[in-house]
């Protein structure tokens, strides 16, 4: 997924944000923009951890907390730009799938690079099959108790990974 934060969006988003009081201004700050996950969540440990990270003129309560307003307005930027990008991507299926799916949802964590898509398919086999063959995906049967989970797993143009999946009854065992 290309679209993620860059400097220009966070410098648009910051100064569109109200920044909390009891911080230090963020054009005071003077550390670089925490532009991955990686860095996001260092400055937002930091600041959950004041007593052990607050020592200094540069590393004081209110630096540590501006830092991490600063930090959670790029995290949010990454977690928009993951639902839109999964949004195209669902778009994207919709438009060519030979079979709707009942449910298509998207699971998003704390940073562009997680998010996914399920479409679900309601107790229906063929569907799925249709959909993995219609994408050139294959399909794995995992039984699971008295049901079997079919799912065929795949990423859209812009690196949106998805799943199409249904639960069917387990075939009956002859005794």
């Amino acid at each position: 997924m290309s679209n993620h934060p860059t400097e220009d969006r966070v410098a648009a988003a910051l100064a569109a944000a109200t920044q909390p009081e009891d911080e230090t201004p963020w054009a005071k700050l003077t550390t670089p923009l925490p532009m991955t996950h990686a860095e996001v969540s260092t400055v937002l440990y930091r600041a959950e951890h004041l007593e052990e990270f607050a020592v200094g003129p540069h590393m004081d309560g209110p630096t540590l907390r501006a830092e991490a307003s600063r930090a959670r307005i790029i995290q949010d930027l990454a977690r928009r730009d993951s639902y839109m990008a999964a949004f195209s991507a669902a778009l994207e299926l919709a438009a060519t799938l030979p079979v709707l799916p009942a449910a298509t949802n998207i699971h998003n964590a704390t940073w562009h690079s997680e998010v996914y898509l399920t479409l679900r398919y309601h107790d229906d086999a063929e569907a799925v099959r249709k959909v993995a063959a219609h994408l050139g995906l294959s399909v794995t049967e995992k039984p699971e108790g008295q049901c079997v989970h079919l799912v065929a797993t795949g990423t859209a143009e812009n690196g949106v990974r998805f799943e199409a999946y249904t639960l069917i009854d387990a075939p009956a065992v002859a005794e």
